[in-house]
């Protein structure tokens, strides 16, 4: 029965996909040729571009996320721990800190690429200070934010039955903060990839940005269109498996709150 319940819910989400797909190859039959790829002509050259050791996809796409990953994950740990410090046992310092990074917050992001090519240079480390720059924000925010919104009477209560300060953050404030980072992690994970992508279009000598800007140049409209697919479906990917990361930590969150 649960079998048959997700393969209708799947069916009546891949619907309005399916439908899509479906108006755009009628679709390109009627505009004139160079303006739009079929959906038909878009999976053939992308097919070819797996297997064609000439295009190497899959190697370009390896370079990107492991740049993602990388710059993901140096700013997953200094977000983490500075907005746990900022939003409890340092909350003094948070006046002093806070509106400079707010500043730098609202600093569109795709302006300060070249800034960084300055003083990184073109090259991994450029690509990685980019990722590093758009995810930690949100994840800095989300966790001091959280930090901040911890339920003292649970504080109180952990610390009136002998807990010390490591028992009372494993043990109330980091699982109730749980829902904060991750939502956190998740936007900034979007944000990231798409920064990556930026960034290797505007100076990069492989990834999946370069592979784009590659399509572009010499008019392959079938690799362009099927590079923005590729890199979209991703970014969905990557958000689905925060999602299902999300649901496994918040059943141990209420778990540990018992």
């Amino acid at each position: 029965m649960k079998a048959l319940n997700f393969v209708k819910r799947f069916l009546i989400a891949a619907l309005p996909i399916i439908a899509f797909f479906v108006l755009w190859q009628i679709g390109s039959s009627h505009v004139p040729r160079g303006v739009i790829s079929s959906p038909e002509k878009i999976a053939k050259a992308m097919w070819k571009a797996f297997i064609d050791p000439e295009h190497v996809l899959l190697w370009h796409t390896g370079q990107s996320l492991s740049r993602i990953l990388r710059g993901y994950l140096l700013a997953s740990v200094v977000g983490i721990v500075l907005g746990f410090a900022l939003g409890t046992y340092f909350r003094s310092l948070e006046k002093l800190f806070l509106p400079f990074f707010r500043v730098c917050e609202k600093l569109n992001p795709f302006a300060i690429i070249p800034v960084f090519m300055i003083l990184f240079g073109v090259g991994d480390k450029e690509k990685i200070a980019v990722v590093f720059w758009a995810a930690f924000w949100p994840i800095f925010f989300n966790t001091q934010e959280g930090a901040k919104s911890v339920d003292l009477s649970l504080v109180r209560s952990a610390r009136s039955m002998g807990a010390n300060r490591f028992k009372v953050f494993t043990g109330v404030i980091f699982p109730y903060t749980l829902p904060s980072i991750f939502t956190g992690l998740r936007l900034s994970s979007r944000v990231a990839f798409f920064m990556m992508v930026a960034s290797e279009t505007l100076g990069a000598i492989n990834g999946l940005g370069w592979y784009y800007a590659q399509q572009r140049i010499v008019h392959k409209l079938s690799l362009i269109y099927g590079s923005i697919l590729f890199i979209t479906v991703l970014a969905i990917l990557v958000n689905f498996l925060f999602v299902r990361l999300e649901k496994h930590f918040l059943v141990w969150k209420e778990a540990a709150l018992k």
